[in-house]
């Protein structure tokens, strides 16, 4: 994939994502204090990448960060057979690995039964063992002991995680069992180390010889996602231990003095160092193999205890391609249970031309209902060419929190917590961000466009439906009351909880007049009517919108993941450039939405989002705070504005990266000459607000000079002004004087009555 920029995109046929990896850059020398068996992590300062699969020494630490939510264990041999042939032939037909995701997609994606086959999206067939689903694995030295802290997503009282530990400390290989149950062998370990809650054991592979560590070796604390095992190994305890040895090690769950049988052979569920996995949604597949041949030893790592005891440090840079990368979440919704803790992840693709000194766009691609961070990288391979690659642009897809939250409630709160990550974390072009996704991710794509439009330069939802569920295109009085028992009505159709009548996105269309959008929608799609569809496009239209519609009428809902052709709407969307102060702003917030969003998806986890601002206009108050809407229209006279007429746009039925067929038909603006700005005035037009505050500045209003501005507003307003207040304005309302209230040193109020209004403000 990487580097084929001119190729053109055949459908289809793809290979695969390739897995994204870093180099680790040196820093000044940083030690640990000294450390104490108690579970705790204070006295451990390495910190761990926040890439999973990588390693690196970090303040005298050397660091692995695994992916997480993929303790899974061994393959029970089915996927090794199925993919024995499919395997050996991918490096001559690369095209050929999209077979292996999507196989593993028919029973649940597609409800497409498997008999005989265990098919998931996951290579090992254990149940996911929360307590052995590894997040980090630390190793330090002091002059008398190795230290070892590992770290799990999940952890509860009795602690249960069990860590065994293989070193490779002398020349030679020879094939042995691997003790404590394991069902493990090795050709490259002289010992091995079983680490629980209860105490730790050190087996010399070459005597069979196992001896208790002294008591008071092995601590755990499953306290407040701490979720911490910790180990003091003597080096008595490891006779010959050079300053260069190899160490792997892999999570189980413990059963005593030993791992418990977990029935696939290999007792382990979990392996570290894991730095070579191919992606895929949960990273697994040469852990799953592996251990499905009962062993670890293709997971070994190089430690140096010299770089141990000398306080090795280094950073972590992350190279092209894709990677899964590790944040923490908030508390409030998250609990000590499978894939909900506070570490979560998503998926980012860095193009081959990316660098960490220059700003690259963002593409920001949302999945799919069944799908999660990963199931394009897995199975959707074309979208990090098209929309990434092709395009020089970083590709992001965020998990939401599950695979059917609807990017509401706890999978809002995930989107906006990646939103923070990525670009506290990568060199983001912030007027060039897009947004596209497919079903549920379209749905994703109309809905984060309304609520903060100013994020996004343009937009490309795929099979998208217009609200959470479906909208046939028609509303007729009592609709809803004719409800059939699985939930259908003839106007909206609920999904996974939601309130489509309140989450409807059409009305809020008005919200992108600076946000134009690409529609890809199959004309047969069985799940989202194209008739509601094409009502969201034709509001568009009525709107004097830039938008396209592609509609396909040869495919049904699954089409543009199959069909895995994205380039013609990624062009379309990187035509343009977000402007982050344009000359007028039309913005609606809409309660019934906002709490809808917040309730919907939240698992009773009180959430409080407050879409009430874009671009130089925030906190637009609706006078009902339940079910009112507010709306701005307003334009700044300081800013140049540029006329443009509107022009029909026509396409199809095909092209070298769209091969359809499709009917394209859409609107763009054929711009005028730039008109030079008109003054330092404003005018703005609200209904249903009780309140507004406008940044002059972002406005390109001069405080030193008189301000005017017509205001006309529906109900009473609180009219606050952002700006270099030096000193206090004098306001008239009408060629009258009206009070000016400082509320902070650059911010002014002014109460503006009902009605029309002329308002002028002078600090001459």
């Amino acid at each position: 994939m990487g580097g084929a920029a001119a190729a053109v995109s055949v459908p289809v046929l793809s290979a695969e994502v390739p897995a994204g990896h870093g180099t680790a850059v040196d820093l000044r020398r940083a030690t640990d204090p000294p450390r104490a068996v108690d579970g705790q992590t204070g006295d451990w300062r390495g910190r761990p990448s926040g890439f999973g699969g990588s390693t690196i020494y970090s303040s005298g630490e050397l660091v692995y960060q695994d992916h997480i939510f993929d303790a899974y264990g061994p393959d029970n041999g089915q996927d090794v057979q199925r993919l024995k042939a499919q395997d050996a032939l991918e490096p001559t037909v690369p095209e050929i690995y999209r077979l292996d995701p999507a196989a593993q997609y028919l029973p649940g994606e597609f409800g497409i039964p498997t008999p005989g086959y265990n098919l998931s999206t996951h290579y090992g067939d254990l149940e996911h063992q929360d307590e052995a689903d590894l997040s980090e694995l630390h190793v330090g030295a002091d002059a008398g002991s190795l230290w070892i802290i590992a770290r799990t997503t999940t952890m509860t009282a009795p602690a249960k995680t069990a860590l065994l530990v293989l070193l490779d400390t002398k020349a030679g290989d020879v094939q042995r069992e691997v003790p404590f149950g394991s069902g493990l062998h090795s050709t490259t370990a002289d010992y091995a180390l079983l680490l629980t809650a209860s105490g730790g054991w050190v087996a010399d592979m070459a005597t069979n010889k196992i001896t208790p560590l002294p008591s008071g070796s092995t601590a755990a604390n499953p306290s407040g996602y701490v979720n911490a095992l910790e180990a003091r190994i003597p080096r008595s305890a490891i006779p010959g231990l050079p300053s260069d040895f190899k160490i792997a090690a892999a999570t189980g769950v413990a059963d005593g003095d030993h791992l418990k049988d977990l029935g696939l052979g290999a007792n382990l569920a979990n392996v570290a160092f894991r730095e070579d996995e191919p992606s895929r949604d949960w990273w697994d597949k040469r852990q799953a193999f592996s251990l499905y041949d009962r062993t670890i030893d293709p997971f070994f790592h190089a430690v140096s205890l010299a770089k141990l005891r000398g306080g090795a440090n280094q950073r972590y840079e992350p190279g092209p391609y894709y990677h899964d990368r590790i944040f923490h979440s908030a508390e409030a919704i998250s609990q000590e249970k499978g894939d909900q803790g506070v570490l979560q992840h998503y998926g980012v693709y860095l193009p081959t031309s990316y660098r960490a000194d220059r700003p690259a766009p963002v593409q920001w691609w949302f999945h799919f209902r069944g799908g999660n961070a990963h199931i394009a990288a897995a199975a959707v391979p074309r979208i990090f060419k098209d929309e990434g690659e092709d395009l020089g642009t970083i590709v992001v897809s965020p998990d939401g929190r599950g695979t059917s939250r609807w990017y509401v409630g706890k999978g809002q709160v995930d989107y906006q917590e990646v939103w923070a990550d990525v670009h506290r974390s990568f060199a983001v072009d912030r007027n060039r961000e897009y947004i596209s996704g497919h079903s549920m991710g379209g749905w994703a794509t109309y809905l984060l466009t309304i609520l903060q439009p100013d994020r996004f330069a343009a937009g490309l939802p795929a099979s998208g439906p217009v609200t959470q569920g479906a909208y046939t295109g028609v509303d007729v009085p009592n609709c809803d009351k004719y409800e059939s028992p699985d939930g259908e009505t003839p106007c909206y159709t609920s999904a996974n909880g939601g309130d489509p009548r309140a989450e409807y996105t059409e009305p809020l269309l008005d919200n992108l007049r600076w946000v134009p959008l690409a529609i890809y929608q199959g004309a047969a799609d069985e799940l989202v009517p194209v008739s509601g569809v094409l009502v969201q496009a034709n509001r568009l239209r009525e709107l004097g919108y830039r938008y396209r519609l592609y509609l396909f009428p040869a495919q049904e809902h699954y089409g543009p993941p199959i069909q895995d052709q994205w380039a013609d709407g990624a062009r379309y969307e990187h035509r343009f450039v977000r402007d982050p102060n344009p000359p007028s702003v039309t913005f609606m917030r809409s309660m019934p939405m906002e709490r809808s969003v917040e309730h919907v998806q939240s698992d009773g986890v009180p959430l409080d989002f407050s879409f009430d601002s874009a671009y130089w206009v925030s906190g637009l108050t609706p006078a009902d705070d339940q079910k009112g809407v507010a709306r701005i229209d307003a334009r700044s006279l300081a800013l140049p504005d540029r006329p443009h007429s509107n022009l029909p746009e026509a396409g199809g039925p095909a092209t070298p990266d769209q091969t359809g067929p499709y009917a394209m038909v859409g609107q763009a603006w054929t711009p005028g000459a730039a008109t030079p700005s008109l003054g330092n005035a404003f005018t703005a037009k609200l209904t249903g607000a009780t309140a507004v505050m406008l940044d002059t500045g972002r406005m390109r209003l001069d405080p030193r000079r008189p301000i005017s501005g017509t205001i006309t507003t529906e109900k009473p307003l609180r009219l606050e002004l952002h700006g270099t207040w030096r000193r206090l304005p004098r306001a008239t309302l009408d060629g009258s004087p009206v009070p000016v209230t400082r509320v902070a040193r650059d911010a002014i109020v002014v109460a503006v009555p009902a009605g029309t209004h002329r308002l002028r403000l002078s600090t001459g």
